[in-house]
C-alpha cells in the first residue's frame, strides 16, 4: 500500500509518524545549534579545537544521517500495520534498520568518547586520567563488538530480510543483544556522570562556576533517563506482533537520547561565547593580528606613548618619555600550564619609563 493510502486509512498511525519526523528534526536542529556554538568557541574564540570537538561534529553528522533514514522509513510505511507493507517495503525497512543500528552505536561511541576527552582537558590527577583512558578503551572495545555483531547478526546477512524462508541461514537472538547493549549504555552513562564529581569539587574555580558545572552534568542525567526509556521501547518492539507498526517509539527515543547527549556535552564549551573578556580579547587579536603560538595561546599587544619636553632655560632641556606596554594572553590550552593556573586567563603588564636630561 502506498503511503498516501495508508495515511488515509490509518490517520492515527499517520499522526504518530509525523510526530516522529517533527520531533527528530527539531531535536537535531537543537543539537546542531549547540555544536555550532561549540565550534565558534573552540575554533574561533580560543583557537583550541581538540579531538573531543571533532568527535562531536561526527556525532552530529551521524544524527543527521539517522534523521535521513527516518525519512526513508516513513516512505516505507513505518508506524503503519504490516498489512499496508508491500514485500519491497518490508525488505527496505529491514535494510534501513540495519543502517540505523550501526549509526546509533557509532553515534553513542562518538558522544561518550568526546565527553571523556573533555574530562581530560581539566584532569589534574594521574588516577583520574587513568580512569578516563580506561573507560575510553572499554567503550572502543564495546563499539567494535556491537558493530561486528550487528553486521553478523544473520548469516548470511540477507537472512535478516528474508520473510519467506527462501534463504538458508540463522540469526542471533536480537532481543538478548539489544537488552545487553542498552544495559551497558545505561550503566556507562551513570559512570560517566559520576567519575568527574571528585575532580570538579577539588578544581580551583570560582564557586559559582563550580555550581554551574555541577548543574551542567546534572542536566546530562536526562540522557541517561532517555536511555532507560529507550530500553522500555526496545522491550515493546521485541515483543510486538507487528514490529513495523511499533518501530516508532524506539526510534523516537533513540533520537531524543543522542540529541540531548550532544547538547549537554557541548554546554561546557560555550563559556567563551558569554565571556565579555574573551570577546574583547578576540577583537583585539583580530585588530593586531599577533599571536604567540599555533595552539596554546593568542596574544594582543597595545602600546601607549607619552612624551613631554620641559625647558628650564635655553641650554637645559628635559625629555621624559613614558612608554606603557601591556600584553594579555588568552589562555587556549591547559596542557603546559601549572595546575594552579589552568583554566585562567593570564595578564602580563610591563611599564617602562625613560628619562633623558640634556643640560
Amino acid at each position: 500500500m502506498d503511503p498516501t493510502t495508508a495515511a488515509r486509512n490509518f490517520p492515527g498511525d499517520k499522526k504518530r509518524q509525523d510526530e516522529l519526523i517533527i520531533t527528530s528534526v527539531v531535536m537535531t536542529a537543537m543539537a546542531a545549534l549547540f555544536v555550532l556554538g561549540r565550534c565558534i568557541s573552540r575554533f574561533i574564540l580560543i583557537h583550541n579545537p581538540g579531538p573531543d570537538d571533532y568527535l562531536m561534529i561526527c556525532s552530529l553528522l551521524l544524527t543527521v544521517g539517522y534523521v535521513v533514514n527516518l525519512f526513508l522509513l516513513r516512505a516505507n510505511n513505518i508506524g503503519f500495520p504490516m498489512s499496508t507493507f508491500t514485500p519491497d517495503n518490508m525488505v527496505n525497512f529491514m535494510k534501513i534498520t540495519l543502517a540505523i543500528q550501526v549509526m546509533y552505536y557509532a553515534n553513542v561511541f562518538c558522544i561518550k568518547i568526546s565527553i571523556l576527552l573533555t574530562y581530560l582537558r581539566f584532569a589534574v590527577s594521574k588516577t583520574f586520567r587513568v580512569v578516563c583512558w580506561g573507560t575510553i578503551v572499554l567503550h572502543a572495545v564495546f563499539f567494535v563488538t556491537c558493530v561486528l555483531v550487528t553486521l553478523l547478526q544473520c548469516l548470511p546477512i540477507q537472512k535478516m530480510w528474508d520473510f519467506v524462508g527462501a534463504i538458508e541461514g540463522s540469526c542471533i537472538d536480537r532481543t538478548v543483544f539489544f537488552y545487553s547493549t542498552s544495559g551497558f549504555n545505561i550503566i556507562t552513562d551513570i559512570w560517566i556522570i559520576i567519575i568527574p564529581i571528585k575532580t570538579l569539587h577539588s578544581i580551583q574555580r570560582p564557586r559559582r562556576e563550580k555550581i554551574a558545572l555541577f548543574l551542567i552534568f546534572g542536566v546530562g542525567t536526562f540522557a541517561a533517563v532517555a536511555s532507560i526509556v529507550r530500553l522500555h521501547t526496545i522491550y515493546i518492539y521485541t515483543l510486538s506482533a507487528d514490529p513495523f507498526r511499533d518501530g516508532i517509539p524506539v526510534n523516537l527515543w533513540s533520537i531524543i537520547e543522542v540529541t540531548i547527549a550532544i547538547s549537554c556535552a557541548s554546554v561546557p564549551a560555550l563559556k567563551p561565547l558569554f565571556s565579555s573578556r574573551q570577546r574583547r580579547a578576540t577583537r583585539a587579536a583580530k585588530s593586531s593580528g599577533s599571536s604567540s603560538g599555533p595552539r596554546y595561546a593568542r596574544s594582543q599587544t597595545a602600546y601607549r606613548h607619552h612624551a613631554r619636553i620641559d625647558s628650564d632655560d635655553d641650554s637645559a632641556k628635559k625629555l621624559q618619555i613614558q612608554q606603557s606596554h601591556s600584553r594579555s594572553i588568552v589562555h587556549g590550552s591547559d596542557q603546559q600550564l601549572p595546575v594552579e593556573l589552568k583554566g585562567r586567563d593570564i595578564g602580563v603588564r610591563t611599564d617602562v619609563v625613560v628619562v633623558y636630561d640634556d643640560k
